[in-house]
């Protein structure tokens, strides 16, 4: 069996970590913190929702899923407005075999640091900064790097064209909050008798949407989590400071931006005993290299979002990370014995990138942007048939499945036309017709989305 160090306490290294160990190799993993201090004393790193083939990767690796206990995400749904003020596209369908669950992270950490002491590993608290990593390296025949940001990520460099974006795309504010229901009644204008991850696209300024959630203490919950312009309307997180700061921003900004679902959401509460649960800030959706040098020479690989760090905008981060995570152990299991040199590492990581990775980034930024004519013809088609809202959303689980269709019109009418089993303008025209009928009730009443219409 080969030896292995992991650096970083978050969602794909500890996942790595459990994996390794459960195949009987040699594990030392570096955190800079304590399983109670990650429980405690820190707040949530994300949502974290997994669609159904990375819990399933979870299973795999021998972890706790939370399955038994978290609520299940069962659906999306989405309210779509070019710009605010014109409410123009409601379209959801139930996940069925795609249907995930979204776990405090805190959780998921500290629960794994444990399982990994249990299991014969090495764990170690420690911070690791680049010198500490050489000496790490230089002890263990492969050693991963999963601690996001910072000294030991910025080892491996920025790859400027898979990367995209050299900025941060949004301002991001996230709470997690009780008093609503999660038994399929909250939403009865979204998908009724389901507990969907339901969204708020806004063309001019930004983004929101609900995911149903376990949180650490209180369990059965949801998190909110705004995707803010720059300089919008949204973008009023900068300078907040505490849980009941975010608290009171978020429910202001629900009433002004989604009355549809204000019904809701007006018996939200704060969590009382987590004053940590609440986030905010903005980075730069980034894809580093694969691999790294310590200043030795030591090869160092990535892993999680010290590999890419993703918007959260369209849920794929957590869940290219347990992918990942999944498929470089994978990849071990097949090679034990190593080595796991700088090819071994290259082929590994590239196998991954053009197989989930890449695929995930792309359409993850394809939300980022305004809808070009292949994202209409989708959405609208979406909207107007239920076997195509099903393709759309349940392509989460699996991006790959978004290409050609999703960037290219001609592959957009075939792919529409086999998922419906009607020529695509048939379906892009009752979408259309739908809009219209949208347009002139909102005319009419002041507004097209509606609290007791349900999709």
């Amino acid at each position: 069996m080969s030896r292995f160090a992991i650096i970083g306490a978050g969602h794909a290294g500890t996942l790595a970590a459990a994996g390794l160990m459960n195949l009987g190799h040699e594990v030392t993993f570096y955190s800079d913190r304590t399983a109670q201090s990650i429980l405690d004393d820190g707040p949530p790193t994300g949502i974290a929702y997994l669609f159904n083939q990375s819990v399933e990767a979870e299973r795999r690796m021998g972890v706790d899923t939370f399955e038994d206990r978290a609520p299940a995400g069962d659906g999306i749904h989405l309210f779509f407005l070019p710009k605010t003020g014109t409410q123009l596209v409601q379209v959801g369908a139930p996940l069925e075999g795609h249907t995930g669950y979204a776990v405090d992270v805190r959780l998921k950490s500290a629960n794994r640091l444990e399982q990994l002491e249990k299991g014969g590993a090495k764990v170690v608290v420690q911070p690791v900064d680049p010198d500490r990593l050489d000496e790490i390296a230089a002890a263990n025949d492969l050693t991963l790097v999963s601690t996001g940001r910072g000294p030991t990520a910025e080892l491996f460099e920025r790859n400027p064209v898979r990367s995209v974006y050299d900025a941060p795309q949004r301002h991001l504010g996230m709470l997690l909050f009780t008093g609503v229901a999660l038994d399929g009644t909250a939403f009865p204008n979204r998908l009724p008798g389901l507990t969907p991850v339901a969204f708020n696209f806004y063309g001019d300024v930004g983004e929101f949407f609900y995911v149903p959630f376990y949180h650490k203490t209180a369990g059965p919950c949801w998190s909110l989590l705004f995707e803010a312009k720059a300089n919008g309307p949204l973008d009023r997180f900068r300078d907040i400071g505490s849980r009941d700061e975010m608290f009171a921003t978020c429910r202001q900004l629900l009433q002004e931006f989604a009355p549809w679902d204000w019904e809701s959401m007006k018996t939200m509460e704060p969590i009382a005993d987590d004053p940590h649960s609440w986030l905010r800030g903005q980075f730069p959706p980034t894809v580093r290299a694969p691999v790294g040098r310590t200043s030795s020479g030591h090869l160092v690989m990535s892993l999680g979002d010290t590999s890419y760090a993703f918007d959260p905008v369209g849920g794929q981060g957590a869940n290219c990370g347990s992918r990942q995570a999944a498929s470089y152990v994978d990849a071990i299991a097949l090679r034990p014995e190593g080595p796991f040199d700088e090819a071994w590492m290259l082929e590994t990581a590239e196998s991954f990138h053009e197989a989930h990775g890449g695929p995930a980034y792309e359409f993850n930024n394809v939300l980022l942007e305004p809808l070009d004519a292949a994202g209409k013809l989708a959405i609208i088609s979406a909207f107007s048939d239920p076997a195509m809202a099903a393709a759309f959303f349940q392509s989460f689980d699996e991006p790959h499945r978004y290409f050609p269709w999703l960037k290219d019109r001609v592959a957009g009418k075939e792919f529409v036309s086999q998922v419906t089993g009607r020529p695509w303008w048939t379906v892009y025209g009752r979408g259309m017709a739908r809009i219209a009928r949208g347009q002139l009730r909102q005319k009419v009443r002041g507004r097209h989305f509606v609290y007791d219409d349900a999709v």
